[in-house]
């Protein structure tokens, strides 16, 4: 019998996957971080760049909540979301963003100058659109939506349980364990 090898990073995966679907969020979490192996899945690609090309940021945040970006890509989402709660006058909301949001906090570290641009933006009262989004608000979320849509992938449900079954069925049918009756 020819052995396959599985790598210890598709296990930890699948584990994950079944986590997630299953609700268990800190057991999610806790093997995310301890495994340093990631889950970056949608339910539909197709659906994350809508949500994200017409502003449903809402359902953007809670897609990407358990989801890893590199700092750079995530800062950048939030950015436009900050710009987009001035545009509609939010600015409380997004005073609360850029000051407690780990993104954008890093942002601070990273790159003061680009921080500092958008603090500004908060004492700024007459803001119009192309103060906020120099080279276009869609054509924005267009990029956004595109890198972080390069980060993540769909996987079909229930894969855990899947294989778990399939390799019930053939040991069954070969007569191993107690699964032969």
């Amino acid at each position: 019998m020819t052995e396959v090898e599985v790598e210890s990073q598709d296990v930890i995966r699948l584990i994950l996957q079944f986590c997630k679907e299953n609700g268990l969020q800190k057991t999610f979490a806790a093997l995310q971080d301890e495994s340093n192996t990631t889950l970056n899945t949608v339910d539909s690609i197709e659906h994350f760049i809508a949500d994200i090309n017409n502003g449903h940021w809402d359902a953007v945040l809670a897609a990407i909540s358990t989801l890893r970006f590199p700092p750079e890509k995530l800062c950048d989402l939030y950015e436009q979301i900050f710009r987009e709660l001035l545009e509609l006058r939010e600015v409380e909301t997004a005073r609360g963003l850029i000051r407690h949001t780990e993104a954008l906090q890093s942002l601070k570290l990273r790159d003061p100058n680009r921080y500092l641009r958008l603090e500004h933006l908060l004492s700024q009262t007459d803001l119009e659109a192309r103060d906020l989004f120099p080279d276009g608000k869609e054509k924005r979320r267009t990029q956004i939506a595109q890198e972080l849509a390069a980060e993540v992938y769909v996987a079909p449900p229930s894969r855990l349980l899947a294989l778990v079954g399939q390799s019930l069925k053939w040991q069954q049918h070969q007569g191993w364990g107690p699964f032969n009756t």
